[in-house]
């Protein structure tokens, strides 16, 4: 089931023609499109947990735990997260059958970018972990901003949390902020504490159709 998944990710994404507004725009059209499949029993979005259901949850600063999609087909649950990163790029665009243009963001912040690529991959680990899910859940990242796919520069503190091109994460992994030019503040720690991986994973960027966009389906 998960391999199916991951094959129709794989379509609607190298098929989709125009461009992503926001994360929630993928978010909304990606359910949208697995449920039209008629695959699956059900496709819910912003799928809520407590977090009294998993007493050891890491980010204490969370104030609640959702998911962005999950699929259920009988007794089978996947789960799958979803991160659009993007820099400043305009896109000609309609507006009530005007012709005008819409600029995407300048986020930045590709340290704590590439940092979530990995909670979402733990917090999936945790969650099958948790509930005893039969299959493993599916990370999904977007990006236009190249410095993602590019091997961080020397001595950076996020350098553990690369999602480079090629770039491999062994089971037992752990990823911490590296200390080695300064100390690693209090409350940035609480908020992005260090992972320890379960599984094995390898960055393979894939190509959109969208102008300068890539994305890693792991």
């Amino acid at each position: 089931m998960r391999e199916k998944l991951k094959e129709q990710i794989h379509n609607f994404l190298q098929n989709y023609e125009g461009f992503f507004h926001s994360e929630s725009e993928v978010q909304i059209l990606l359910a949208k499109y697995l449920l039209e499949t008629d695959n699956y029993d059900n496709v819910f979005v912003e799928y809520n947990i407590s977090r009294d259901l998993i007493p050891d949850y890491p980010w204490v600063n969370d104030k609640k735990i959702s998911i962005d999609i999950v699929i259920q087909q009988k007794s089978n649950y996947i789960p799958i997260e979803i991160k659009y990163k993007t820099r400043k790029q305009t896109f000609p665009h309609q507006v009530f059958g005007s012709e005008t243009n819409v600029s995407l963001l300048n986020q930045g912040a590709q340290n704590e970018g590439c940092y979530s690529f990995w909670k979402d991959l733990r917090r999936l680990e945790i969650i099958k972990e948790t509930f005893k899910l039969k299959q493993s859940g599916i990370v999904l990242f977007i990006t236009n901003d190249q410095s993602y796919l590019n091997e961080p520069r020397q001595n950076v503190q996020y350098g553990p949390f690369s999602i480079h091109q090629g770039r491999k994460v062994s089971n037992s992994k752990v990823l911490k902020w590296d200390a080695t030019l300064r100390e690693i503040k209090i409350s940035r720690a609480q908020k992005f504490p260090e992972l320890k991986m379960s599984n094995d994973y390898a960055i393979d960027w894939n190509d959109l159709k969208i102008i300068n966009h890539k994305y890693l389906l792991v």
